[in-house]
């Protein structure tokens, strides 16, 4: 295997994310999200973090075809600190100071959701996302399960999918969303978001969906969550944390970018329809915008 150069690291270890085991798997999102930090971890550490044994560890150094790992944190260091040269402004560890200036804090605020869609981009497994795609063309109905500031997610995707006939029920409510889960057949899908993929919630409502022979999806941070193990299918997003929540932002914004990735794979699958239906919601619109309403709704 060729030798990995600072500038090739990230995104070799991007690419080859789905062909390391599940431990590797975990380490390399840790690195992913969070070279900086990892520049810095001893090795024991790292291990711990992942979940995983030393042994383990090592093994993902050498699968990237790096000796071990005192090479991985030098190689990391130099492209953190290339990366800062470039951009002294930014901070690599992710953190917005408290006493930044507007024009840093807003530089930063940007580039971590650049970086969220941009490293989403690189770990999305697209054979996962087409399988996805084809189950929810096909389905009678999805589901989307999501709480706490993934509901917002949650609703873009469930009007997105019903706007072009899907029907796609959603609620943050967990007491209607069980409600809901125990009416999904084997036809149905059923997906649930979760940045953390500890959303207990969401995690048993997809146990309820899989009990009901549905097809189950996951949108989250790592194929190492609770969610993602509870899921037929993942779609891993990734974004760095902040001492200022920011987190949420860049980590909502790679989950719009998977939604949006996901519909217009749906979408791309039933074209005529898809465009009939925009068709007539833009014309139903227009009306309304323009205040041309039926006699019948003027009357009602």
């Amino acid at each position: 295997m060729a030798e990995v150069t600072p500038s090739r690291l990230l995104d070799r270890i991007a690419e080859h994310r789905y062909l390391l085991t599940p431990a590797g798997t975990r380490v390399a999102d840790i690195v992913l999200e969070e070279p900086a930090l990892v520049a810095r971890l001893g090795i024991v550490e790292m291990a711990e973090r992942a979940g995983t044994s030393v042994g383990s560890v090592n093994r993902f150094c050498r699968a990237l075809g790096i000796p071990g790992y005192t090479e991985l944190r030098l190689t990391l260091a130099e492209e953190v600190a290339r990366d800062q040269a470039a951009d002294p402004d930014a901070d690599p560890t992710g953190d917005i100071a408290a006493d930044a200036d507007v024009g840093a804090t807003v530089a930063l605020l940007a580039a971590s959701s650049i970086n969220a869609v941009r490293r989403t981009a690189a770990l999305l497994d697209t054979v996962v996302l087409d399988r996805l795609a084809e189950a929810v063309s096909a389905a009678g109905q999805v589901q989307v399960f999501a709480f706490g500031g993934s509901a917002d997610v949650a609703h873009y995707l469930a009007t997105q999918l019903t706007g072009i006939g899907i029907p796609t029920p959603t609620t943050s409510d967990v007491h209607n969303a069980a409600a809901f889960a125990v009416t999904l057949t084997p036809s149905d899908v059923a997906i649930a978001i979760s940045h953390s993929g500890r959303a207990r919630h969401a995690v048993e409502l997809l146990d309820v969906a899989r009990d009901r022979g549905a097809t189950t999806a996951a949108i989250t941070s790592s194929a190492a969550t609770p969610l993602a193990t509870a899921a037929e299918l993942t779609l891993a997003t990734t974004a760095r944390g902040s001492g200022f929540r920011y987190r949420g932002t860049a980590g909502r914004h790679a989950q719009l970018f998977v939604t949006d990735a996901l519909y217009v794979r749906v979408a791309q699958r039933r074209t005529e329809e898809t465009q009939r239906l925009l068709n007539l919601a833009g014309a139903a619109t227009a009306r309304y915008q323009t205040g041309k309403t039926s006699n019948r709704s003027r009357q009602g």
